[in-house]
């Protein structure tokens, strides 16, 4: 995969991984499964770079996390979407919106804006 599609990538991480955890609580390897699942596996993440972005949302106080036992010694992490979380991901879904629009248009790709 070439170095500019791996930062791309990157970057729209942020906005999948909030959206999914407004469905419900999830853990990281949940999160990478459900990206090729629901992508037709054209969006495919290694678990490590995911935890990145998601250590990174904790720290901002956009998610907050929680153990939970499964079987009888492992503990798996949940990550959780706070208020804050949700109001930073309608934000940066706008801005998403916008630059998508902005590209389209000038690539000439069939925007219809109404404006």
């Amino acid at each position: 995969m070439s170095q500019n599609k791996e930062n791309f990538k990157r970057g729209c991480t942020e906005i999948l991984a909030l959206y999914l955890l407004c469905q419900e609580d999830m853990y990281g390897y949940q999160i990478t499964q459900l990206f090729s699942e629901k992508s037709g596996g054209r969006f495919t993440m290694l678990e490590g770079t995911l935890y990145l972005v998601l250590y990174k949302l904790v720290d901002a106080g956009y998610l907050s996390t929680y153990s939970k036992l499964v079987g009888k010694k492992r503990t798996r992490k949940y990550y959780h979407i706070e208020p804050a979380g949700r109001e930073y991901l309608q934000r940066i879904l706008h801005e998403y919106d916008e630059i998508s629009l902005g590209i389209a248009l000038i690539l000439d790709r069939g925007a219809d804006t109404n404006e």
